[in-house]
């Protein structure tokens, strides 16, 4: 195919993180099955990113050093951590035959693709150590198209700071479509633009249980045997810790947790909380599929739940500003699911072993995909 017929992808691929994975999967699954259209993730990485999810952090202090020797307590985990993910993306990704580690070396990219797409996942969120100007396509040359597709800013308005407002705002103004992925942040950028944007789902939406389970291998059979309880988030309080303590002890079933890093810092063990055996969104997808019950505070963690039709609750911890941070809430109001979403006393006054009726979440998120399609299509088409 010529230059004209391609897209390229930019988003949070190479993260060590089950959802921006997932989801970088999924709106390449779409894009290239869906659509037919002939489309490559840039693989890009900047030194942020590989800071983030490096085994251990530079020392800058007691607190750095300390994090790092209990980070050495379960270093067999983190590595093979890591392998997982590395392999998931040689695996499952068509990716471009180059790879990117700054935002000038995906300069050259405007020769090779004529359309750019940017998302999903917080790509747009300028406080994560990972933010980048090139998930605005502050690179892409404007003889090229760009798009936006389920944007989130991860509850950072970048137009609020008038330091930074004008540069954000002269970057998304050279978009021809955007869409976005809470109503907060489609608040935002139609209040700073004045241009109307759409509200799309995240791509891991986009596919059905079977789709997924057709697209990604996750085994014919559980990975942990018996009844679990699966708790799934990068961190985990020691309020959240002992509280999942008492719905074990209250259930008889255990608590796997999928982070090695955060279940060593947070000394897990004492609240009896397990520690998974295998890491990657493979095992992440096997242990959502045949978990008993799901707690979560993340959003990709709601977003498989619902998609598994779990018994699942979304802690609400409130650290979070409504206000500002509507990730939970935007999605679950969606689907109709917001009695999902409880505080620590709220959910111990509440009788957890009840699964939501799916039938109204799976008709509104029917019509949320062909939404999404319709999206989707107008930039193949364009």
């Amino acid at each position: 195919m010529s230059r004209n017929d391609k897209i390229a992808t930019i988003t949070f691929h190479n993260s060590y993180n089950c959802g921006s994975m997932l989801q970088a999967l999924a709106l390449q699954t779409v894009l290239r099955e869906r659509f037919d259209a002939d489309n490559e993730i840039l693989d890009f990485s900047n030194e942020g990113q590989k800071a983030m999810y490096s085994p251990f952090w530079k020392v800058t202090g007691i607190k750095s050093l300390v994090k790092n020797a209990l980070w050495a307590t379960v270093y067999p985990q983190v590595k093979q951590q890591a392998v997982s993910y590395e392999a998931f993306e040689h695996k499952y990704f068509r990716l471009s035959s180059k790879t990117y580690a700054s935002n000038k070396e995906l300069d050259v990219t405007n020769n090779e693709y004529s359309k750019f797409i940017t998302g999903s996942d917080q790509v747009w969120n300028i406080r994560c150590m990972d933010a980048d100007d090139a998930y605005y396509l502050n690179f892409v040359s404007d003889a090229n198209k760009r798009y936006a597709y389920a944007v989130s800013f991860g509850a950072n308005n970048p137009f609020a700071d008038d330091a930074l407002k004008s540069h954000y705002l002269n970057l998304v103004g050279k978009f021809d479509r955007i869409s976005v992925r809470e109503q907060n942040a489609r608040k935002w950028v139609t209040e700073a633009t004045g241009r109307e944007v759409s509200l799309c789902v995240d791509p891991t939406m986009l596919l059905s249980q079977e789709e997924w389970e057709r697209t990604v291998h996750i085994g014919d059979a559980p990975i942990i045997p018996g009844d679990y309880i699966f708790y799934y988030c990068f961190s985990i309080s020691q309020e959240i810790a002992a509280f999942l303590h008492q719905v074990s002890k209250k259930t008889g079933m255990p608590v796997y947790f999928f982070e090695p890093k955060e279940w060593a810092l947070r000394c897990c063990w004492k609240n009896k909380i397990r520690l998974v055996r295998k890491y990657g969104p493979e095992a992440f997808l096997n242990y959502m599929k045949y978990a008993k019950m799901v707690f979560t505070t993340s959003f990709h963690g709601t977003a498989f739940s619902t998609i598994f039709h779990k018994n699942f609750w979304y802690i609400d911890s409130g650290h979070n500003d409504l206000s500002k941070d509507d990730r939970a809430v935007s999605f679950l109001t969606q689907l109709q699911l917001t009695q999902r979403y409880k505080t620590i006393p709220a959910l111990l006054h509440t009788n957890l072993s009840i699964t939501p009726d799916y039938t109204e979440s799976d008709t509104a998120l029917s019509q949320l995909r062909e939404e999404a399609f319709t999206f989707i299509e107008s930039i193949v088409n364009d």
